[in-house]
């Protein structure tokens, strides 16, 4: 099974985790017209984290994204509340 668009924008932030990085950079990993849905996805399909910062960069406004892992892996915090 080949992996989608948003596979591959998690697995992207997965190995970039609390580094923010220009909307154009995931763009190219998500498509370019629909980057900002594949960061959705990644939020409500798959659970993760997924800040959003706006900074200004001469006339031009940046959109920057950083994914925040769990420190805790929720399974983990289930089980451990279960006891």
């Amino acid at each position: 099974m080949s992996q989608t668009f948003r596979d591959h924008v998690a697995d992207w932030f997965r190995g970039n985790p609390n580094e923010w990085h220009d909307g154009m950079v995931i763009a190219q990993i998500g498509g370019c017209y629909a980057y900002r849905t594949r960061i959705s996805e990644c939020r409500t399909q798959l659970g993760m984290t997924i800040d959003n910062r706006l900074r200004k960069v001469g006339d031009r406004t940046v959109s920057e994204y950083r994914f925040v892992p769990r420190s805790v892996p929720v399974q983990a915090a289930l089980f451990e509340g279960a006891a």
